[in-house]
C-alpha cells in the first residue's frame, strides 16, 4: 500500500496545493478526496476530513495538519529536510501547525484570491 492523502475535494484551493503535491512526489504518493474514500478510513471523522487533510501511511498510521503535509513531500527525497525540521524544532513545528490552521480555515477566501489572480481554475 502506497501512503494516500485525502483531502477536501470540492476546495479549489485544496486542489491548488495537491497538484503541486503530486508533482513533488510523484507516483509514490496517492492523493484522493474525502468525499470518495471516508467508508474506507471510518477511524477519521467527518470532522478531521473538513478541518485538515489527513496521511494515511503504509502501516496504518494517521497524520493530518502540517505534520500530514511535511510527511507527504518527505516521500520525495529532496524534500525530506522539511520534515527534519519539523521533527527537531519544536518552534518550527509549532509554527507550521499554527499557519497550516490558520490558512485551512480561511481557505474559501484563499481560493478567491486565487481565482482572482488566474490559479486554481
Amino acid at each position: 500500500m502506497k501512503p494516500i492523502l485525502i483531502y477536501d475535494g470540492n476546495c479549489r484551493f485544496c486542489l491548488y496545493w495537491i497538484d503541486i503535491w503530486k508533482n513533488q512526489t510523484e507516483d509514490r504518493v496517492e492523493y484522493a478526496p474525502y468525499q470518495s474514500v471516508s467508508n474506507q478510513f471510518p477511524q477519521i471523522s467527518l470532522d478531521q476530513f473538513e478541518r485538515s487533510v489527513q496521511l494515511v501511511k503504509p502501516d496504518r498510521e494517521i497524520t493530518e495538519g502540517a505534520k500530514a503535509v511535511l510527511e507527504t513531500l518527505a516521500y520525495n527525497p529532496g524534500l525530506a529536510w522539511l520534515l527534519r525540521t519539523y521533527q527537531n524544532f519544536p518552534l518550527f513545528a509549532k509554527t507550521a501547525e499554527t499557519i497550516y490552521y490558520f490558512v485551512a480555515k480561511h481557505r474559501s477566501a484563499l481560493s478567491s484570491v486565487l481565482s482572482w489572480i488566474g490559479k486554481g481554475n
